[in-house]
């Protein structure tokens, strides 16, 4: 399993956690995940959209301004995978946690392969509700791609599976991952950003639903207890920081 950064959104801490740090602004990250599987390689989101390297106000909108994304062209999803010498042909499966903007930004250059991503997500997201739209960029999603449609829980291969984990977005989806080594993880995408949603209980407020969203919370808990795997944030700088990134693993 391989960590791929894809840069940085410059985000008020009140986002990761609700009513905490309003007005300080932190970096968070945007990753990642190759799983290397014997069915072929299998990538879990795919980052930033590159064409906001030339032009970040035509392609992010607003949010150019308001969260300053930073990004270096290492970070474009296909030089990352240049890096372990796989281009983006050799991609077998995209899973998806959720359609955002920060998870699609790559989106467009696997038009070859399956992008598994929940029912109601893929439905929300071309038709979002008003109050949640923006997270949404059709251009970065509306394409002629091979979209899987899963509806709750499913496994998809050995050793991965994908858990419907709604709040942050309707259909939101978690990744379980068992390595070869016995070695487990939640990739938990944005159901959990920061590790502090989980250990003080807080959810994040850039949510659809926030019910829903600490419900998740307690089950990925409940569930990296039970299964003994570590829960992956996606947007958590203090773990970003150490963990083991492209070219290093885990196996």
């Amino acid at each position: 399993m391989y960590v791929l950064p894809g840069g940085f959104l410059n985000v008020d801490r009140s986002i990761m956690l609700t009513a905490e740090g309003m007005g300080v602004k932190v970096k968070a990250p945007v990753l990642s995940v190759l799983l290397i599987h014997e069915a072929g390689p299998i990538l879990v989101d795919c980052g930033l959209n590159p064409d906001g390297l030339t032009d970040p106000e035509g392609t992010w909108g607003p949010r150019a301004k308001v969260i300053q994304p930073e990004m270096t062209a290492a970070d474009d999803i296909r030089d990352r995978l240049k890096q372990i010498n796989l281009n983006v042909s050799d991609v077998k499966m995209v899973i998806l946690t959720h359609l955002h903007w920060d998870h699609t930004g790559g989106l467009r250059y696997f038009n070859h392969c399956p992008i598994l991503v929940q029912k109601v997500e893929y439905r929300f997201a071309f038709h979002p509700d008003s109050n949640v739209s923006a997270q949404y960029m059709p251009n970065h999603f509306q394409f002629p791609l091979s979209y899987q449609l899963v509806e709750g829980d499913q496994i998809v291969l050995p050793g991965i599976s994908v858990m419907k984990t709604p709040g942050h977005t309707p259909g939101h989806q978690s990744v379980y991952v068992k390595l070869n080594s016995g070695a487990a993880f939640i990739l938990a995408g944005d159901a959990i950003p920061v590790m502090e949603n989980v250990t003080r209980k807080i959810p994040a407020s850039n949510v659809w639903n926030a019910q829903q969203t600490m419900e998740n919370i307690y089950r990925l808990e409940h569930l990296s207890t039970l299964l003994h795997a570590e829960i992956i944030p996606f947007h958590d700088i203090t773990v970003w920081k150490e963990m083991k990134k492209i070219p290093e693993f885990y196996d």
